[in-house]
């Protein structure tokens, strides 16, 4: 008899919990193979990645090896080549490389491919702005940051250094405001370490601002939490700007469209978190697919007018009884992989399948050194207890004891020492060769 065949493509928090699930729920069932195609061989804990920037955690305790996590699953490190939904084919090849390909066949199949970064129509700003999707960002992040500090404190020209010492952080949501407050926080405790820059000559404060189209950040989460996030974020000094569009990006400096018309502000580093566009490969898929570049499914998870096809996390457009999007977050990814893994096993049995309820009174993110929002079982956290809560329940979701241990010692020496400011020459930034595309258009 054949095994039945569930193949998840995408290594990131849906498809690696989906995994997860469907080992726990069919451990005793010889008769199922689950595969996982990842374009690396290793797990991102993502909500950490604005603590790797800010130097509070090692880079390699926030990742986990999948073959480690995963030991009842097929892994596949590759990319996803094309969908055949007509024979329910996937062909994958090595990831990064052209050359032969391996064709995988599947009965049930799940997309968690996440998305791409969505430059809003401006592909040509990729070679000016840093993004924080996966380790590398970070890591090039961190490196760029403290590179700025070093080279504001020789720098003797008044505009340069103030370039040199603006941060640009585009993106009002979880993403942004995290990383906008770590910034902040790092730059407070450094700062020490820079004479020039903090009373030399020409000193100039570190500016950390927040670009935010929209008129509030946190449109994911509930109002009262994103105000307070707001005033947080501006008592730690971050200079957050609400309905400022980006209009462009170049090298040294942000143009902007806000309510006084275009601005320009000056600044050798922007990190773009605004938003996802979505991975090439759903558009294989047959249905229509939602304005907002993800697919629509239904309230079991499965993919609207595909058979045998479900989606979950970035790439899914889930919405609640009010017709709002489930946010593409973490918290809400893991719900989503457990709940599929659930009603695929069910559907495969013939069986009443689970509807997919999207709690919003889980909401939770960290704003700075020991400053956090959280909405949990019905009560809202603000500053320390969140921050507290905060760490409780990502540390327990971190796959591995291993790992949960060395993030758990990284907070502990944070607690008494000064973060690392090791620059390291020769770390290769994928911005200059984003800035071979082509040239903007008029």
């Amino acid at each position: 008899m054949s095994k039945k065949r569930i193949l998840i493509l995408g290594g990131g928090f849906a498809g690696v919990y989906c995994a997860k699930e469907l080992e726990k729920l069919a451990r005793n069932d010889a008769g199922l193979q689950v595969s996982l195609v990842s374009r690396e061989n290793f797990f991102v804990f993502t909500p950490m990645l604005p603590q790797v920037v800010s130097g509070m955690i090692e880079s390699n305790h926030v990742v986990v090896p999948v073959r480690q996590i995963l030991k009842r699953t097929q892994f596949y490190e590759a990319d996803v080549r094309r969908l055949d939904v007509k024979n329910k084919k996937v062909a994958i090849g090595v990831a990064g490389e052209s050359g032969p390909e391996r064709v995988l066949e599947y009965d049930q199949l799940v997309v968690s491919l996440g998305g791409d970064t969505n430059f809003a129509k401006m592909p040509y700003i990729q070679g000016f702005v840093f993004t924080l999707k996966n380790l590398k960002d970070a890591l090039v992040l961190r490196n760029h940051v403290i590179d700025m500090l070093e080279r504001a404190d020789i720098e003797g020209d008044i505009e340069n250094r103030q370039k040199l010492l603006t941060f640009v952080v585009v993106g009002g949501g979880l993403s942004g405001a995290e990383t906008a407050g770590e910034l902040a926080s790092f730059f407070d405790e450094a700062v020490k370490y820079y004479p020039n820059v903090r009373n030399g000559l020409a000193a100039v404060p570190v500016r950390v601002v927040l670009l935010q189209s929209r008129d509030r950040i946190l449109p994911e989460l509930d109002l009262e939490l994103a105000d307070f996030t707001l005033n947080e974020l501006v008592k730690s000094g971050v200079e957050v700007r609400l309905n400022s569009r980006v209009v462009d990006v170049t090298a040294d400096h942000v143009e902007i469209m806000d309510g006084k018309g275009r601005t320009t502000l000056p600044a050798n580093t922007t990190i773009w978190t605004a938003g996802v566009s979505p991975n090439p490969v759903v558009f294989e898929i047959p249905g229509a697919m939602h304005e907002s570049g993800r697919l629509p499914v239904d309230s079991f998870l499965r993919v609207k007018g595909a058979d045998g096809i479900w989606a979950i996390g970035d790439c899914a457009y889930i919405a609640d009884g009010r017709s709002a999007p489930c946010p593409p977050t973490a918290q809400h990814a893991i719900r989503e992989a457990q709940v599929a893994a659930q009603n695929i096993l069910l559907s495969m049995q013939c069986k009443g399948m689970k509807r997919f309820d999207y709690d919003s009174n889980k909401q939770m993110a960290v704003i700075g050194e020991k400053k956090a929002i959280a909405r949990f079982a019905g009560f809202k956290l603000y500053g320390i207890a969140a921050w507290w809560l905060w760490r409780a329940v990502y540390l327990q979701k971190l796959p591995m004891l291993k790992k949960r241990l060395r993030v758990l010692f990284d907070w502990t020496i944070d607690m008494f020492f000064d973060r690392d400011l090791t620059h390291i020459r020769g770390l290769k930034d994928d911005r200059k060769v984003a800035r071979s595309l082509p040239a903007r258009t008029q």
